[in-house]
């Protein structure tokens, strides 16, 4: 909001990172039944090779995450 009024452009987290995938899935007016949750690993977007092993899958969103989000706050100034 303070962004907002300071004229600024808002901010968008990438989805790829967790917080960024809630706010895409909380404000998407196309979901018709709307069901709170806490975080989702099903709500992120898919990586681009299917990996079977949950854990490296995982590891693999998380390191994914991070890489966007470091390249987001380095494109934004570090906000």
């Amino acid at each position: 909001m303070a962004r907002r009024l300071e004229g600024k452009e808002t901010l968008t987290l990438p989805r790829e990172t967790m917080i960024g995938a809630l706010s895409a899935y909380i404000s998407d007016e196309s979901v018709t039944d709307f069901q709170p949750m806490g975080c989702n690993m099903g709500i992120l977007p898919s990586l681009e090779t299917n990996i079977r092993d949950k854990k490296l899958k995982y590891q693999t969103l998380a390191e994914r995450s991070l890489k966007a989000l470091d390249e987001y706050l380095n494109s934004n100034g570090g906000i």
